[in-house]
């Protein structure tokens, strides 16, 4: 390739990052940078400022000898598909067939307080707090008492930059939860109360009394779970054996200025 037509190739690569939301980084489009005659530092450059999504299975690494990748490049495919980026993040269960499957996060519907005790509230009646959910069972469904779970992170974002790639509230996207979040500490497990008459699913996120008011789940209602890291940012979470019913992971950390923690991470135990 001429050095004229490789400029502009390189030119349109440079620009399309900034008129367009910048694109996810695979396999296909290294091969792709590759047969458009890129150079290696190029390809290296591209990978190292953009996201990726990378497969480096045997087979994955062994297309791209084929296709005659560099042995470089594919160290840092390597290297990059240990670590998690937005199209990573979030929490995956392992289903029957063998693979990780992720949570998308379900919005609360509404909230409910205990309307008579807010009436009479006293030292003795505390009203209630309730953040419900559509539906008396979850789309993600996990047929054993004993699921796993793997955690994502990613904590070298900002703030500032959770707030820019958020605009719009495009938390199915970006998962704003796993880039202020470092651990599955800040992550608490509930077992959700079933309304069949309602259709709805419910879990208790606060109190008031005229003396005190609380918010958050109850560390009574918290379930256990033990946490093995797997890598820097990627945790394995194992709960206690849990009986047949609905759940979910609620985000208990601290919440970027300008949003509401709505969402959670539900799933049925059948």
């Amino acid at each position: 390739m001429n050095l004229v037509k490789k400029t502009i190739y390189l030119l349109l690569f440079t620009f399309s990052g900034v008129l367009v939301a910048q694109e996810t980084i695979t396999n296909e489009s290294v091969v792709q940078m590759m047969e458009l005659g890129f150079d290696d530092y190029m390809i290296i450059d591209k990978i190292n400022t953009s996201d990726v999504k990378f497969d480096a299975s045997i087979s994955a690494l062994g297309n791209l000898k084929k296709a005659g990748v560099s042995s470089e490049v594919i160290s840092l495919i390597m290297d990059k598909s240990k670590q998690n980026t937005k199209s990573k993040t979030g929490i995956y269960y392992l289903a029957e067939n063998g693979e990780d499957k992720l949570i998308h996060p379900s919005v609360f519907s509404g909230s409910n307080s205990n309307a008579v005790a807010q009436k009479l509230v006293s030292g003795l009646i505390n009203s209630k707090k309730k953040a419900q959910l559509p539906g008396v069972h979850s789309n993600n469904v996990l047929k054993t008492n004993s699921p796993e779970f793997t955690f994502i992170f990613d904590p070298s974002v900002t703030e500032v930059d959770n707030m820019q790639n958020n605009q719009g509230g495009d938390t199915g996207i970006f998962n704003w939860w796993f880039r202020m979040a470092s651990n599955p500490n800040e992550f608490v497990l509930v077992k959700l109360t079933v309304k069949e008459r309602k259709n709805l699913r419910e879990v208790i996120t606060g109190k008031d009394s005229w003396i005190t008011s609380s918010s958050g789940i109850d560390p009574k209602y918290a379930l256990n779970f033990s946490m093995e890291e797997i890598e820097g940012n990627k945790f394995k979470v194992t709960p206690d054996t849990l009986e047949p019913g609905e759940y979910c992971f609620i985000y208990q950390g601290q919440v970027p200025q300008g949003r509401e923690n709505q969402s959670v991470f539900d799933f049925s135990i059948q």
